[in-house]
């Protein structure tokens, strides 16, 4: 669309807003003679300015032809409307043969437009021409359409005479601003009807511009000044040298007094001049105690019943200067604005760095795999081990920060479903199990064999708080041992769900016990100076228990150990006791599982690997090395566009964020593809976004499945398996 077709559509879309507003100011009036008159030419003038909204979108010449005869449905009959109104508006009577032949002429052009696809009454042939104002439709004029333009001109002749002849003005019909208004409503179209039709505007209908023009000025004299009402002065005591503005009204909300100040800031009310309307006295009533601007000041708004001893005889309404009192409230507001501004940059750079960083230690996590699988001495082994374990450290840290930034924009969700406890626990000791004997340390794990079987609730957010506060023991605990104890406490409708992580470490000091729970942060700095971690851990723990209705605490004493437990309420799914814990049954389990995608190949399954970054496609291709598949890969959407449109590939591993053509974009030109190949292909999105609901993003995108990155062997290795076709896969 060219920019003055779009400043063009701007400006009807602008003048249609403005039209149902004042439709709406309209029907909230109280009932007149001319009030229904009104309403209707403002419907034909929303009808044109709507039809010629759309008219300039418009590409077809059938469209364009359509709607050109819909914007005629109300250009045939406002300018009569508007002469009906205001006709009503001064209590003119014309003659009755008068303006049933206008109305009849009217009628008759209407349906001869209607209808001149059959004839050549009204246009003699229809072209598109393309212009600066977009394209337009350049239409054969036959004698009927100069003879039609003719009589709208005289009937705008007919509504100006109306308006400026000083034999039809009375007094009581409203002020010369409104004598103003009418005139100018009725001159533009007038003039830009002219203007379009010497030729100057090149084809461009300028006519539904002064309709725009004449719905502004109708909307300032309804809203602005009283078009509805008549104003009603009574002269009434007040005190004149109150500093407060004093506005008095009658039990019907007709004005009747302002003293000096209400006078100053609302100009119209002076006796004598202006006019206020019943419903503007009332919408201030209404607005008791609220502040309003007004001359660059500040006032509230007070009201009150005016009463006698029997009913209320009218209210008095007071507006307070109170602009010292605002600036100060703004000032305070500012200064907690930029403390949140503060925080949410700080929030979305953590967020942002954390992205930046998954995606080298993709490939640094990716490659110390690869590695580990060929020939090594003892040496380079502990050393790539080493590398590994240290990276995993850092994507722990980084995963930390992911959290943080999350939770203090408020975009952490917690995602609730049912759950197997003794999976949960089972889990837990697999993960932390190593850990803790690398330190040489005691695990206990008690879990109450009465506690419900099965409960519903964020089973991934309390596994990642038992791991920190298991981790956070391990870190701070040199000897001795660690004890998990997981028990419940019945409740009416649910349970409280209750951990308890002990230790012998070095405890915490009384004075350290409030902030430890603060970001970024750990209790005795000199000593822990060389232990590893974010400082993010347990303020992560605590926000993610608020979020889930729970809480945490702490008991320590200084180099004897600490207590860290806390409840989270669960609903219960499956009241089946536990039982007793059954470690070493999850231990077979998993290492079953293991062997299962370890021992699999399918060498003739076809894949496609799609990233911008070589060492991206390097480590995808080598991570799926055993599985021995057909391995392609493209450096960007085209590439593989181009590629799937040649190859039929069994599986698709797309990068979410390439330049210019990215993941879901690519995805989308693939789905659209014809064929049922290219509708069903599984696409896969690697992605270092890896947040909440990014699964759900991806599935609506048209992708099947996801893998954050830095790719975990299991993770990607869990992913072929599902996804490809089961005929493709071998045993070893």
């Amino acid at each position: 669309m060219q920019t003055m077709q779009m400043i063009w559509l701007i400006i009807h879309v602008f003048g249609v807003m403005v039209g149902f507003f004042l439709l709406a100011s309209i029907l909230r009036q109280r009932d007149s003679e001319y009030k229904s008159r009104l309403i209707m030419t403002m419907i034909c003038c929303l009808i044109a300015l709507v039809s010629r909204s759309l008219f300039i979108m418009a590409q077809d010449m059938r469209e364009m032809i359509a709607l050109g005869k819909t914007e005629y449905c109300g250009k045939c009959f406002a300018n009569f409307l508007a002469l009906l109104f205001v006709l009503s508006y001064y209590r003119i009577r014309w003659p009755r043969k008068l303006m049933l032949g206008l109305f009849l002429t009217n009628l008759f052009m209407f349906m001869v437009i209607m209808t001149c696809d059959y004839h050549n009454l009204y246009y003699t042939s229809y072209e598109i021409m393309a212009t600066n104002n977009g394209n337009i439709l350049i239409l054969g004029k036959a004698p009927l359409y100069y003879f039609y333009m003719a009589f709208c001109l005289v009937e705008m002749i007919l509504y100006l005479y109306v308006c400026i002849n000083p034999a039809y003005r009375q007094p009581r019909t409203g002020t010369r601003t409104i004598q103003i208004l009418l005139v100018m409503a009725g001159i533009m179209p007038f003039l830009l009807l002219l203007l379009y039709l010497s030729g100057a505007t090149g084809g461009f209908d300028t006519t539904p511009l002064g309709i725009l023009f004449s719905v502004c000025f109708l909307f300032v004299a309804v809203n602005r000044y009283g078009l509805f009402d008549t104003v009603q002065y009574a002269k009434e005591r007040v005190i004149e040298s109150m500093d407060e503005a004093i506005i008095v009204s009658d039990e019907q909300m007709k004005f009747l007094y302002a003293n000096s100040a209400a006078c100053e800031l609302f100009p119209d009310m002076k006796l004598g001049e202006g006019k206020i309307e019943a419903s503007e006295i009332r919408a201030i009533y209404e607005q008791s105690g609220t502040v309003i601007e007004l001359q660059d000041k500040t006032y509230e708004i007070r009201t009150s019943e005016v009463r006698d001893d029997i009913q209320v005889r009218g209210y008095m309404i007071s507006v307070i200067d109170v602009s010292d009192m605002m600036e100060q409230a703004r000032l305070m507001r500012e200064l907690k604005e930029k403390a949140e501004n503060a925080s949410h940059v700080k929030s979305a750079f953590l967020a942002n760095m954390s992205h930046e960083i998954r995606t080298p230690m993709n490939a640094i996590l990716g490659m110390t795999e690869i590695a580990l699988r060929g020939p090594l001495d003892d040496q380079q082994r502990d050393a790539i081990e080493q590398i590994k374990t240290a990276s995993m450290s850092l994507i722990t840290i980084i995963n930390d920060i992911l959290d943080f930034s999350k939770m203090e924009s408020g975009k952490m969700e917690i995602v609730e479903a049912d759950y197997d406890v003794m999976t949960l626990i089972q889990d837990v000791y697999h993960i932390i199990s190593g850990k803790v004997e690398e330190n040489d340390l005691i695990l206990k794990i008690d879990l109450d064999p009465a506690m419900p079987k099965r409960l519903y609730g964020d089973e991934i957010r309390i596994k990642q708080v038992l791991i920190n506060l298991v981790n956070n023991a391990v870190k701070f605990t040199e000897q001795g041992s660690i004890s998990l104890t997981i028990g419940y406490e019945r409740r009416e409708e649910d349970i409280l769900f209750k951990a308890s992580v002990k230790d012998t470490g070095i405890g915490i000091r009384s004075e350290d016990i409030q902030r430890i729970f603060n970001s970024f942060e750990q209790s005795d700095t000199f000593r822990n100076r060389k232990k590893e971690g974010s400082g993010l851990g347990l303020a992560i723990s605590r926000q993610l228990l608020h979020l889930m209705g729970g809480e945490i605490h702490v008991e320590s004493v200084y180099r004897e150990g600490s207590n860290f437990y806390f409840e989270v309420p669960q609903k219960v799914t499956d009241e089946s006791p536990c039982g007793e814990l059954d470690l070493d049954k999850k231990q077979v389990r998993t290492a079953q599982q293991k062997h299962d995608y370890e021992n699999y190949k399918a060498p003739n399954a076809r894949v496609l690997i799609v990233d911008d970054n070589l060492v991206n496609r390097k480590v995808a291709m080598g991570l799926m090395k055993p599985f021995g598949m057909q391995i392609d890969s493209a450096k960007s959407g085209e590439e593989a566009i181009e590629m799937v449109g040649k190859k039929q590939y069994h599986l698709i591993f797309m990068d979410h964020m390439m330049p210019d053509m990215d993941g879901v974009e690519t995805t989308h030109i693939i789905r659209s593809m014809d064929g049922d190949y290219y509708k069903n292909v599984p696409i896969i999105a690697l992605t270092a976004n890896a947040i909440s609901g990014v699964k759900e993003m991806f599935m609506e995108e048209g992708m099947n499945d996801f893998i954050a990155k830095p790719i975990n062997f299991k993770e990607l290795s869990e992913k072929i398996l599902t996804w490809l076709p089961f005929e493709l896969l071998e045993e070893a």
